[in-house]
């Protein structure tokens, strides 16, 4: 059986006024259609680049090589017509930051409905259903009266469950979620991570979990990917590597978690 993601040699470059920065040093990952796997490592790891790329989201001065396939289809560096035939429907992403990616000219309503209505032709009064449906199975509390607010009514944890909804709008089939619980509080994290397991069970969704924090991608995902300086270097499943890690820096991360 074909993987749902494959990633071979991948490299990304950025080209700088001072020198090349090589951010993605020939990575190779493989992910079933279900599956979640986290990629874990510090700040600089080259974890979001890698995703990026893979989305076809870099900025100008990136350079990517290899081979990222999708279902079988080649998707570096195609032009942005085919990518538009996957992203935000077959594969999704939802980032740290969720007022950088949310207009805050626009209701919650009418970003969730505009997508509905734009690319999968609904009628608005069913597209106001559907976002209205979609915001209670993330569950959010007065889901119709959110839906006439603005994003910087909202908290922070209610956003980040606006991006996941908005990301759910398509059904995709993959879900790239980067440090989607950074900026909470340890109690919001716990049921945004609630959340995505909860999603994953119902949906049958394959999650990609990029993050710092070993002991949050140990309570959803089945592999993990350490990455230290653009390079994986260890890949297995959570209780292997937690039990057995093989590298020194997944020790390393593992024994700084439990302080």
């Amino acid at each position: 059986m074909k993987p749902l993601l494959s990633i071979q040699n991948l490299q990304v470059r950025f080209n700088t006024p001072e020198n090349v920065v090589e951010a993605v040093c020939g990575v190779d990952l493989h992910l079933a259609a279900g599956e979640t796997l986290a990629v874990v490592g510090e700040s600089g790891a080259g974890k979001s680049q890698l995703f990026h790329a893979v989305m076809g989201l870099l900025p100008r001065n990136a350079q990517a090589s290899g081979h990222v396939q999708f279902a079988g289809t080649e998707l570096l560096n195609q032009p942005p017509r085919l990518l538009n035939q996957y992203r935000g429907k077959r594969m999704a992403m939802i980032f740290q930051d969720p007022m950088t990616a949310l207009n805050p000219l626009l209701t919650i309503g009418r970003q969730l409905t505009e997508v509905l209505e734009v690319h999968q032709g609904m009628a608005a009064k069913a597209a106001r259903q559907q976002a209205l449906t979609l915001l209670e199975q993330v569950r959010i509390p007065d889901a119709s009266r959110r839906l006439q607010s603005y994003p910087y009514e909202l908290s922070g944890g209610m956003r980040q469950r606006v991006m996941i909804a908005m990301a759910l709008l398509c059904e995709p089939e993959l879900l790239i979620a980067d440090e989607p619980t950074t900026a909470l509080d340890v109690t919001v994290q716990s049921e945004i991570l609630a959340l995505l397991r909860d999603i994953r069970a119902v949906r049958n969704m394959a999650i990609i979990l990029i993050t710092h924090d070993l002991p949050l991608a140990g309570g959803l995902c089945d592999r993990i990917a350490v990455m230290r300086h653009g390079q994986i270097l260890e890949i297995d499943t959570v209780n292997k590597l937690f039990q057995q890690p093989q590298h020194v820096y997944t020790r390393e991360l593992l024994l700084a978690s439990r302080h």
